[in-house]
């Protein structure tokens, strides 16, 4: 038995033995078969060629999502920014946007618009969902196009229309004025390296005054010679030239308020001594001064001008028009050949379309318009019944309708009563005693104001008591002057201002209230370019306002 089982152990050792011997040879021989190896390699290789074609069908499909969305960015923003655009600058860009059907990718439009540039930005993102990228986890692909685009123009021209009316006296409004000019001058010029920035002041009170330099080269009429003044009719508020050929009326040396013997001499500080009131100033320092740059000289100009007389900004606003008009050309080149102007300025006032110029007007004004007085027409001009003695400026007056061999009524200035019934007052003669000369009309109202006229030489010499000289005075007040009133000069002022904003000639159109009254910032605030460009302002906050304008023109130049 026991033999038997060690035979039965043997034999089942040997079983074992020769089953793990054919295992491992069978082992062997796979590991040695590589048939069916290539197409596990092929299927790799498949997988790894469709991941790469559909990534490259993920990305055009993103660059063509891409470049729609950059394309309509540009063509958005170019329109947008251009300076002829009429449209709000956001509205051309949604727009755009909106009519490729791609409203939902824009983010967002950022617009930066002054008064000679404008610059416009499209912000755009859209999340592209991928087909094939997930496979290695990307889920999708972000197609941002940013555009920006501007327009910039180099050449600015800037008219500051500025008060200097009676009321500028007072509360130290004049020296306000003076020093936020002066700022002002500072800022705008000192970035102007390239000097293509001109600066033209049009002072303004009841009138404007040219000034001799100026006025030398318009056509005005030549009834006299005693001003450098213009009374435009209302039609020409409606267009922005002044002609330098077309005949231009000339304002009647005319002193509306008077009532001493003469003209009184201006004491106002900063007048020149012996100048006489006029409403149309003749004091030298309020004159015009166009297309200028050179710091120091406006500077001086502007700190040279001193207040007098009633507010007329709508001849203010219409000679600062025509200051921007390329129809004063001529007027421009002539005072660059008297050296007047700098040369530089040649071809200036730029046309109204010309790409690169930015045009600018300030209105500053601390009223509201008030009446304008102009001599009636008889008056105007032509000799007149009056007669003057040179040596001491006593005078006579010749009236036709007394019925008496005296027909000539004579004050003798040294014995002269302002006493209205005086019998000092003057005396009838047959004949104008020798030395006397014959006065114009313009003469007369050039050395007496309208008032005292009317009084002593009308009024006393024909009234037999003290109403009838009243009356006789008052009728030949009314006979001597006109007013235009102040309802016809706002009018006159909305209508060149709204020319001066118009599509035609598109000047920016800044105007500051200075402690103005009510009907004045009305005025003033209307006649801005938009609600940002109107300001209401007191005490030095005037400096604040003229430096936030100046900005605005300065930025071309910090960014450039």
């Amino acid at each position: 038995m026991q033999k038997i089982n060690r035979a039965l152990v043997g034999t089942s050792t040997s079983c074992i033995s020769r089953s793990i011997a054919r295992l491992r040879d069978k082992s062997a021989g796979f590991r040695r078969d590589d048939s069916g190896a290539l197409i596990i390699f092929g299927l790799i290789i498949f997988v790894l060629m469709l991941m790469i074609g559909g990534m490259a069908v993920d990305i055009m499909r993103f660059e063509t999502v891409r470049t729609k969305l950059q394309s309509t960015s540009d063509r958005a923003s170019l329109a947008a920014a251009s300076l002829t655009q009429d449209m709000d600058a956001t509205a051309v860009v949604n727009d755009y946007f909106a009519k490729e059907d791609l409203s939902g990718y824009l983010t967002g439009v950022t617009v930066d618009d002054a008064i000679n540039y404008r610059s416009v930005t499209a912000d755009v993102r859209a999340e592209v969902p991928s087909f094939f990228m997930q496979m290695v986890g990307v889920e999708s692909l972000t197609a941002p196009a940013n555009s920006t685009a501007e327009e910039r123009k180099s050449d600015v021209e800037i008219t500051l229309v500025l008060d200097v009316s009676g009321s500028m006296r007072s509360n130290g409004k004049l020296t306000n004025l003076k020093t936020a000019a002066s700022a002002f001058v500072d800022t705008v010029l000192l970035s102007d390296v390239e000097n293509k920035i001109s600066i033209s002041l049009v002072p303004f009170s009841g009138q404007v005054t040219l000034g001799p330099t100026v006025a030398a080269n318009y056509a005005l009429s030549t009834e006299h010679n005693l001003n450098t003044c213009v009374d435009f009719q209302p039609a020409e508020f409606g267009t922005p030239a002044v002609p330098p050929a077309t005949t231009l009326t000339r304002s009647s040396p005319i002193d509306p308020w008077g009532s001493a013997w003469a003209k009184s001499s201006l004491t106002s500080v900063g007048f020149t001594a012996g100048v006489l009131t006029n409403y149309c100033s003749t004091e030298p320092k309020n004159v015009v001064r166009p297309f200028m740059r050179n710091i120091a000289s406006l500077k001086a100009a502007i700190n040279g001008l001193a207040a007098d007389g009633n507010t007329s900004i709508d001849v203010g606003v219409k000679w600062g028009v025509a200051m921007l008009d390329p129809g004063t050309q001529p007027v421009i080149n002539s005072l660059i050949g008297s050296a007047a102007v700098p040369a530089n300025f040649a071809g200036r006032p730029y046309a109204y379309n010309r790409p690169d110029t930015a045009k600018v007007i300030v209105v500053m004004s601390d009223g509201e318009n008030t009446d304008q007085y102009r001599l009636n027409a008889p008056y105007k001009s032509g000799a007149s019944p009056v007669y003057r003695r040179a040596s001491d400026g006593s005078l006579a007056i010749f009236h036709s309708s007394v019925l008496t061999v005296n027909k000539y009524y004579v004050i003798d200035k040294t014995k002269f009563s302002t006493s209205y019934t005086s019998a000092l007052l003057g005396t009838w003669q047959l004949a104008v005693p020798a030395g006397y000369v014959n006065l114009t009309w313009p003469q007369v109202f050039d050395y007496h104001p309208i008032t005292w006229v009317a009084r002593y030489l009308y009024g006393n010499p024909l009234g037999t008591t003290s109403s009838t000289r009243s009356s006789i005075a008052t009728t030949w007040v009314n006979k001597f002057k006109t007013a235009t009133n102040p309802a016809t000069k706002d009018a006159q002022m909305d209508t060149i201002c709204d020319l001066a904003k118009s599509t035609a000639l598109k000047i920016r159109v800044f105007t500051i209230a200075f402690e103005a009254p009510p009907l004045g910032q009305a005025s003033l605030a209307n006649c801005a370019s938009s609600a940002g460009d109107y300001f209401n302002v007191a005490g030095l906050d005037i400096t604040t306002a003229f430096q936030s304008i100046a900005r605005q023109i300065t930025q071309l130049r910090l960014t450039q």
